[in-house]
């Protein structure tokens, strides 16, 4: 459900313990050619702007800038267990983010774990029962090494989580309708999904064919233990609907993002 500049989903919105977004393109400072709600620090918009598209989301959670924590996202399995220690990081500055790291974890409140997309798939993770959350970004490469099972694997090592207990959500990304993909991704796709064909698309184009994220996605999450009824996902493709979000593949410079935060407990 999209609310203005902020899209939220159904199945974690029923649990008060926590607060997440997913933002759109719409209704920020940046001006062209990042047009408007980049969140963003990785391209060369202004940073002041950056910054400010940040605090109004912050706003709509109820908490500031500095409670956000972002990562370099680099297409890895790499999964980073979020403390007190960490609060901020990332936030002002790209320098300050965590390195080399496409999934985070923590069990602390008021920490808002963030990851940047424009095609990519943004996935979220709350445990109910342990009170832990996490977030993963996974492009194709994320999805063909399996992110999302590194962060479910992570979260049952730190903090005992059940993975039939978490749900998970799965964020606007360029969808099945429009990814299309060459012969190299096609053999790397082959490999990790090579029981479940469906994942690609076959389209009238030599030597291409179309991946379905969302489902290739879904499949792992499945396989690592998590319930099908856990798992809700946008259905946006970040391709067509470019009115909403960003997009790589239609020449987009800016970044939204998917967040997730536990509520502070003061």
């Amino acid at each position: 459900m999209i609310e203005k500049e902020i899209y939220r989903f159904k199945n974690i919105s029923e649990f008060f313990h926590i607060n997440h977004f997913v933002s759109t393109r719409n209704g920020g400072s940046s001006s062209f050619p990042y047009y408007s709600l980049n969140i963003g620090l990785d391209q060369s918009d202004c940073v002041g702007n950056v910054l400010t598209n940040r605090s109004k989301i912050a706003a709509t959670l109820e908490t500031s800038i500095d409670s956000f924590v972002f990562a370099r996202q680099t297409q890895s399995r790499n999964v980073y267990k979020v403390t007190d220690a960490d609060k901020g990081r990332g936030a002002l500055s790209r320098a300050t983010a965590i390195d080399n790291t496409d999934g985070m974890i923590t069990n602390v409140p008021g920490i808002c774990l963030v990851t940047l997309a424009a095609d990519c798939v943004p996935i979220l993770f709350f445990d109910p029962v342990k009170i832990a959350i996490g977030v993963a970004h996974a492009g194709w490469k994320g999805t063909v090494i399996e992110t999302p099972e590194a962060v479910v694997s992570a979260m049952v090592t730190e903090y005992g989580s059940d993975p039939s207990t978490i749900f998970v959500a799965i964020g606007p990304s360029a969808g099945p309708c429009c990814f299309e993909v060459g012969d190299d991704v096609i053999s790397e796709v082959k490999k990790t999904f090579r029981e479940s064909p469906q994942v690609l698309i076959p389209i009238e184009k030599v030597g291409k064919m179309k991946f379905d994220l969302w489902e290739a996605n879904r499949i792992t999450l499945e396989k690592c233990g998590i319930k099908s009824q856990n798992i809700e996902l946008a259905c946006l493709c970040t391709i067509c609907r470019n009115d909403l979000f960003f997009s790589a593949r239609r020449g987009d410079l800016g970044r939204f993002g998917a967040g997730i935060m536990i509520k502070s407990l003061d």
